[in-house]
């Protein structure tokens, strides 16, 4: 598998101007990597390895994860910066929302970052119909921050544990949030990939849990990378 680099699009987003990358048509895997989350993963509920994403997590082949740090580190250190970067490790897997927007705990109705700094990086596969939502970019409407790195780490949680759960209802980017602003969205597209800094506050955009959410065919099935990188000697 290789991705198709000359389908890439780049946006800066917000008033920082993050990069955010799209490349469509990027595999022409989708099917094969389906079949194989369909049949050979193991999925459990994402709660049980600590993480906050609502629904199931699946185990993702190494050669499909490993392909995908190969082919996107050239773009990281081409769009993030302009200086070489190396990997320092990488993890993957399936994804599959499965949670229903009222059985959301309060870190799940909130945009998130995955990690504060800028060195790590975060990759959604949509293997999923179009029809799945997408991810949104978001605001922090007290701080203005829009990324979250090591220095503001300490100020934006203090203003958020003085809103005191001042959230919206259900999954982020549905109807009006007191706390974020939207500041771009990519739609779900099958084949697409879509490449971010990991602190950059986002979430994925989900209209509706689809019926048989837990079945990698028929869910918003996503391939997941999250890398992270270090300055090149």
């Amino acid at each position: 598998m290789r991705i198709m680099l000359d389908r890439v699009t780049v946006h800066h987003v917000g008033n920082e101007r993050e990069p955010v990358m799209v490349i469509d048509a990027a595999t022409g895997a989708v099917d094969a990597l389906v079949d194989r989350a369909a049949t050979r993963a193991t999925f459990a509920p994402a709660a049980s390895v600590g993480s906050h994403y609502p629904g199931l997590l699946g185990t993702a082949p190494t050669a499909y994860i490993d392909g995908l740090v190969r082919d996107v580190l050239p773009l990281l250190s081409h769009h993030f910066g302009g200086q070489a970067l190396r990997p320092v490790r990488a993890r993957g897997n399936f994804s599959l929302v499965t949670t229903d927007p009222a059985d959301l705990s309060v870190e799940q109705r909130a945009p998130h970052v995955d990690a504060a700094d800028r060195l790590q990086f975060a990759a959604v596969h949509y293997l999923c119909a179009g029809d799945q939502g997408g991810t949104g970019f978001f605001r922090h409407r007290a701080t203005g921050f829009e990324t979250i790195d090591a220095d503001r780490l300490p100020s934006y949680d203090a203003a958020r544990r003085a809103e005191e759960d001042r959230s919206g209802d259900g999954y982020p980017g549905q109807g009006d949030d007191p706390a974020f602003a939207p500041i771009a969205q990519c739609r779900a597209v099958r084949d697409r990939i879509v490449l971010y800094r990991a602190a950059l506050l986002h979430s994925g955009l989900i209209a509706r849990v689809p019926d048989h959410a837990d079945d990698p065919r028929r869910g918003r099935l996503t391939g997941n990378l999250f890398l992270q990188c270090a300055v090149a000697a």
